[in-house]
């Protein structure tokens, strides 16, 4: 019975590290027998500090002997295993799967960013195989690493759908097209640009603002009503299938063209229609599915208006959206990807 090592970014409050990681452990342990599990980052931690360096010095060590007591090894994102990849072949050979979604090789200062370009150079080349999100990487890392592969997602579609029905929150917005979007502080820096537009946009339509994750922003809204709420899982899959529209912008950054879609596969997994800037991903994603309305220019507040005056148009975009889910994005497809990915190597 081969033993399998799986290391997140983080716990499973972070959106990538549960959709790619946690919610598959009972999976994990039932193809591979042994599992050994942790995760680098709390959610609690949003930057480097004492407490990140000291579970840092505590849990290498145990990561360590994890790894070379694997036969396989699937790494979510995280970087501080790429000494250990290097010498993956050490008293056996183990195969190694290297899985990202954000552009990893991007973040952190002069001296983190050096370090990190190199962990992500080894950790891209070493690896057996590298799954990525984003197809910017299948070009980008195509002399480098062989056996590299994408997938969109995943996504818990049946979970979205379970919640895909007429609730109280409707009735709270009164009628009103509710126009959300789900993230975290760290991430509402790129919709709120679209907060002047949107507040336009309510002088002349029937329209609520919805954003989970966030409990203030800094805006004053003086037409839009707006509701705040704090993340929680049982929060964005009790909310978003109530979304009449879903945002996803973003600007002109490197970070930004390399960036994951995880806000967009929601969206499709609970059937809302999107509007989202016609670049990095979301243009490929748009592209491939005839799903969502795509924004040029930054012409949000003439597209905003076509959609939220055509319900018709929108319900088709989230049928067509969630059919996609079901096909392309499920949970069973990514097992099916990542055991035949295993297999391979």
């Amino acid at each position: 019975m081969n033993k399998l090592f799986v290391l997140a970014i983080g716990d499973s409050r972070r959106a990538s590290s549960r959709l790619r990681v946690w919610d598959h452990l009972d999976w994990f342990k039932e193809k591979w027998g042994k599992v050994y599990s942790d995760y680098v980052v709390p959610a609690t931690i949003t930057r480097t500090n004492l407490s990140l360096v000291f579970r840092l010095l505590i849990r290498l060590p145990v990561w360590t002997y994890q790894f070379f007591k694997a036969d396989d090894v699937y790494i979510q994102e995280s970087l501080w295993l790429a000494p250990l990849v290097m010498a993956k072949k050490l008293g056996k050979y183990r195969t190694v799967v290297y899985d990202f979604s954000d552009p990893v090789d991007l973040h952190g200062g002069r001296l983190v960013f050096r370090c990190r370009q190199w962990a992500f150079k080894v950790m891209t080349e070493r690896s057996d195989h590298v799954i990525v999100e984003n197809k910017y990487y299948l070009n980008a890392l195509k002399e480098r690493q062989p056996n590299l592969s994408h997938f969109y997602g995943p996504i818990n579609v049946e979970r979205y759908q379970a919640y895909n029905a007429e609730s109280s929150i409707k009735a709270e917005l009164s009628g009103a097209v509710n126009i959300g979007w789900t993230g975290s502080p760290a991430t509402l820096k790129l919709i709120e640009p679209l907060f002047p537009v949107l507040d336009e946009l309510a002088g002349d339509n029937q329209i609520a603002l919805t954003l989970i994750g966030v409990t203030k922003v800094n805006y004053s809204f003086s037409k839009l009503n707006v509701r705040l709420l704090e993340w929680s899982e049982f929060k964005e899959f009790e909310e978003v299938p109530q979304f009449d529209i879903g945002l996803y912008r973003l600007d002109d950054s490197e970070n930004s063209k390399r960036r994951g879609a995880g806000k967009l596969f929601i969206y499709m997994s609970a059937a809302v229609a999107y509007v989202a800037s016609n670049k990095g991903i979301a243009k490929d994603l748009m592209s491939e599915t005839n799903v969502g309305f795509p924004v040029d220019n930054d012409e949000w507040l003439q597209v905003l208006k076509k959609v939220v005056a055509n319900s018709a148009d929108r319900k088709r975009h989230g049928q067509n959206a969630v059919a996609y889910a079901y096909k392309n994005l499920s949970y069973q497809k990514f097992r099916e990807k990542l055991i035949a990915t295993m297999m391979a190597s």
